[in-house]
């Protein structure tokens, strides 16, 4: 997730009770993500207290487990895959563009998304809603779900831990239909709303926010975006992306 300054994460205290050895949250020597990202066992008001909430995007505070998950600074193995996605959401616009037809994309990077659970930086985030990307464009600062603003149809993490499906459910309880995932250990993964799911959303072949995209081009997409030729691959992802797209509104 991007990110503004780090907040240094505080060591674990006597009083905080380990996880069990099972749990793979804990302390860095059985955190496989360590030194990626830490967690420290501490009550909420503390975390709240340490991080103001609402301006820690590389924090996050896990009320199930009683976990604060302090994340490192992005690399560029990272930022190269959330650039890739940002280039190909921009190229399916520029291709319904040229068709003659209103893109109804609202492409935003970083826009934090405030709720109870706390604050998120997805790496992109896209919003398909005209109505709800034009609610989003008149919002000046955070988009806090508290307070009802709109939250966007489409989220992208690029994670450089083990996975990256634990931090999904809030986006998802916010009111996001989609999310996108890479993972070291899972390469790329497409989860979709399921409000009938016990976290309420599930893993997916194929996207609904943009049609004609699945989980194969999704890894190919991001598979590793320094290639030559991952840039040509995209383009022609996007060119057909945005063909179904079209073919749909024709249908409608």
């Amino acid at each position: 997730m991007t990110s503004e300054t780090a907040v240094d994460a505080p060591s674990p205290t006597a009083e905080a009770e380990p996880p069990s050895q099972g749990d793979r949250k804990g302390d860095p020597g059985r955190n496989p993500d360590s030194p990626v990202r830490i967690d420290v066992a501490m009550p909420r008001a503390l975390f709240d207290r340490l991080t103001d909430h609402d301006r820690a995007p590389r924090c996050r505070y896990d009320m199930a487990t009683g976990m604060a998950e302090y994340v490192a600074e992005p690399g560029i193995g990272h930022d190269g895959r959330a650039a890739m996605v940002g280039r190909f959401l921009n190229w399916i616009e520029f291709v319904l563009e040229d068709s003659g037809q209103n893109p109804e994309f609202f492409l935003t990077r970083a826009s934090r998304l405030l709720s109870d659970e706390g604050a998120f930086e997805p790496d992109e985030s896209l919003y398909t809603d005209p109505a709800r990307a034009r609610a989003a464009l008149r919002v000046e600062n955070y988009l806090d779900t508290r307070k009802g603003h709109p939250v966007p149809d489409l989220v992208v993490e690029i994670d450089r831990s083990v996975e990256s499906s634990h931090k999904l459910g809030p986006y998802f309880r916010m009111g996001v239909r989609e999310a996108w995932t890479w993972s070291p250990r899972d390469g790329a993964r497409i989860w979709t709303s399921d409000p009938g799911h016990p976290e309420g959303f599930e893993a997916s072949a194929q996207s609904r926010v943009l049609p004609g995209m699945d989980r194969d081009d999704l890894e190919g997409l991001l598979a590793d975006p320094f290639d030559p030729e991952a840039a040509p691959r995209a383009r022609c992802l996007a060119r057909r992306v945005a063909q179904a797209i079209l073919s749909g509104r024709d249908r409608g």
